[in-house]
């Protein structure tokens, strides 16, 4: 049976849904189960002692005992000049979330039996060109050449509202690190366009953000066509001036909007001849290619000033001693036994092929003093 799937990966939770076509259309979209517990599964990566990737709620689970050797908050590092580095070996971030992407893939493909016929991931909004070229490349390598990339308000406004028309939204992204707040336009042609974007808003002061934007370019807060909660969304105290749309689980409203592209990417687009199909928004649509194109150009970064300091000169061995830390007690006792016998050794060593030795000329401390001779000191006396 053909089906689509919609990928979400957020900060802390991967989230996934479907649409199926049963020959009269394509179905509302469905969370496709990742996690060990529910829908939603953990954005982690855990490298096993064999050099294998658990993924998910196992990830999580195997890292409990391992620690070092989780990976989390991945997703948000594509592009960084640092890989990711655990047990010795590097990981460039963008192939780590193409891991991820493989597992929900499989994970669909075990329930209906076959692959997708396409895939939509979302991404975050504040994305440009270069960091979304990085994971068409990974995604590429992984099997996935024709996946589509989304900015991740862009398929979280799909969830609810289809861009008919030239209308306004906005949309308020729960996380860990605060709300992302974006409002976006829509026209039938180009589809939801996002317009302007805040990060790190405190959550409660979400919604009232989107009226500010929204104010700003010059969009009456009560013509706006709704503002879509999603993630770990609060509820909303209060009227608003527009409709709200949240969902009873509002981590998988992103995953649903991306599943909402990825079927409509099966119907004829606008323009053709009785069409009216709803324009899709893709901000990347990975291409058939056997080479993929030259990375465009890394973003210029802002030049960092570096304070030179003097390194450390040379130090003889008492004073390095004083920054060696110190050794708990028994491991402080195993040492000094350790030399004490070495010493010995080497002691014995070296008198080991000398003859022997005439005995000491000094007498007894308790031998009977020479006639005539003086004590030079009290010592020796018995």
């Amino acid at each position: 049976m053909p089906y689509v799937l919609g990928i979400d990966i957020a900060s802390t939770r991967t989230t996934a849904a479907t649409c199926v076509n049963s020959g009269d259309g394509w179905s509302v979209p469905e969370p496709s189960w990742l996690g060990a517990r529910g829908p939603a599964a953990a954005s982690a990566v855990f490298l096993d002692d064999d050099g294998y990737l658990l993924t998910g709620d196992a990830a999580v689970e195997a890292g409990r005992s391992a620690p070092a050797r989780l990976l989390t908050g991945f997703h948000e590092r594509v592009g960084d000049d640092v890989p990711v580095i655990v047990g010795g070996e590097r990981f460039p971030a963008e192939s780590l979330s193409a891991v991820l992407v493989d597992a929900a893939v499989d994970q669909a493909a075990e329930r209906f039996g076959e692959k997708p016929h396409h895939i939509v991931l979302t991404h975050p909004v504040g994305w440009g060109s270069f960091r979304r070229d990085l994971l068409r490349r990974a995604l590429a390598e992984a099997g996935f050449p024709r996946a589509a990339l989304v900015a991740a308000p862009v398929a979280a406004l799909h969830a609810y509202l289809a861009p008919r028309g030239d209308v306004t939204a906005g949309v308020c992204e729960f996380g860990p690190d605060g709300a992302v707040v974006t409002i976006a336009a829509a026209t039938a042609v180009n589809g939801w366009q996002p317009i302007k974007t805040l990060e790190g808003v405190d959550p409660a002061e979400a919604v009232g953000k989107v009226f500010e934007l929204a104010h700003g370019a010059g969009v009456p807060p009560q013509t706006l066509a709704g503002i879509v909660l999603c993630g770990e969304a609060p509820p909303v105290p209060g009227r608003t001036p527009c409709p709200v749309f949240a969902s009873s689980d509002p981590v998988l409203t992103v995953a649903t909007g991306a599943a909402n592209i990825a079927a409509r990417r099966d119907l004829p687009q606008p323009g053709g001849a009785g069409s009216h199909a709803v324009a899709t928004v893709e901000t990347t649509l990975l291409p058939r290619v056997d080479t993929p194109e030259e990375l465009t150009e890394r973003p210029e970064r802002p030049p960092v000033d570096i304070t030179p300091f003097p390194l450390p000169e040379r130090t003889g061995a008492a004073k390095l001693l004083s920054r060696r830390k110190p050794l708990v007690a028994g491991a402080a006792v195993v040492v000094l036994a350790a030399t004490t016998l070495l010493l010995t050794l080497t002691t014995r060593e070296a008198t080991a092929d000398k003859g022997p030795e005439a005995p000491p000329t000094t007498s007894s401390s308790c031998a009977p003093p020479t006639p005539g001779a003086t004590p030079s000191t009290p010592e020796g006396r018995c």
